[in-house]
């Protein structure tokens, strides 16, 4: 199993692996995507953003999860955590926020902040980030239409 780079060829995985989870990436949240990718593969930057997925020992995708700098914030952001379906709790979502929270020490970053929809059916994924360390700063209703609420967590690295 391995933690890389996303290249353009993992693009159609993750969107499937994403696809799988319609409470954490509704048509509206995955629509943002492939703009992204693109901005990553033609920039390479790592002070804008990285996204990165975790292949199975198969060689497939198993997981997604990238960062970009919130110039509102000035913070780094981690986003688009899926993991496959049948490679959940295994630790993969896990290795890849800690790849990524690694990589953001390295820029010489001590917080990170992650956003995610707070709606009945999300609870494990709350809990989740919440298990590894995230600690809630803000639940916003209604902040992307009726009933997908937004949620703030921050980690101090």
């Amino acid at each position: 199993m391995q933690i890389r780079l996303l290249e353009k060829s993992d693009q159609s995985q993750v969107e499937y692996i994403m696809a799988g989870h319609p409470l954490q990436f509704p048509p509206f949240i995955m629509e943002k995507y492939p703009e992204r990718w693109q901005a990553f593969l033609a920039i390479q930057n790592d002070k804008q953003c990285r996204y990165y997925v975790y292949l199975a020992e198969s060689g497939e995708v198993a997981g997604h999860a990238g960062y970009l700098l919130n110039e509102e914030l000035a913070l780094y952001e981690i986003e688009g955590v899926a993991v496959s379906p049948k490679n959940q709790r295994q630790g993969i979502g896990k290795a890849l926020i800690d790849n990524i929270c690694k990589q953001i020490r390295k820029l010489g970053r001590t917080q990170v902040i992650l956003y995610t929809l707070g709606h009945a059916g999300n609870e494990d994924t709350l809990s989740f980030y919440r298990g590894i360390g995230f600690e809630m700063m803000n639940w916003e209703n209604d902040y992307f239409q009726k009933d997908y609420h937004r949620v703030t967590f921050v980690k101090g690295l």
